[in-house]
């Protein structure tokens, strides 16, 4: 008997000593386990009011604007950025055409992000419609519900 449970001890032993010798180098979220039709979604947003602008673009939304702006300045190799554009599409879809959201790359508009210094990102500056109220500028990932409260409380 006692020797049955030192070989279950060394059978322990010896299957932890393979599993750290070999260890699982394997992607959490692989290619494969993405749906076929998967794209960028901080290049390729898919709700209406979410759009992609340059710099020239964004200044004519932002002076024509009759709703409320949130622009997300975005990089494509950005992890923070590609998880913000899927809270983003959360946000757009229940307020509607309540909310515009502008999506600006910074590697691709380099003059404007230098000079709003965008050094964070993701960054989102919230623009409201009362041109004497100032804008509101958020770095770092945040949740839809927060992203909501901002939009519903502060603009």
């Amino acid at each position: 008997m006692l020797s049955s449970s030192n070989h279950l001890v060394r059978t322990r032993q010896h299957a932890y000593a393979t599993s750290a010798a070999r260890p699982c180098l394997r992607p959490v979220i692989s290619s494969r386990s993405l749906p076929r039709n998967h794209r960028n979604t901080a290049a390729h947003a898919t709700a209406a009011n979410i759009r992609q602008v340059n710099a020239e673009e964004l200044e004519a939304a932002i002076a024509a604007r009759d709703k409320p702006i949130v622009v997300d300045f975005f990089a494509t190799w950005c992890g923070p950025c590609l998880l913000l554009a899927q809270e983003l599409e959360k946000v757009a879809s229940e307020l509607g055409d309540g909310i515009d959201v502008l999506k600006l790359d910074v590697d691709q508009n380099a003059d404007l992000s230098t000079r709003l210094q965008i050094q964070g990102l993701p960054t989102m500056i919230f623009i409201g419609m009362d041109n004497n109220k100032p804008a509101l500028r958020t770095e770092g990932l945040l949740p839809a519900e927060t992203i909501k409260n901002i939009i519903k409380n502060e603009l």
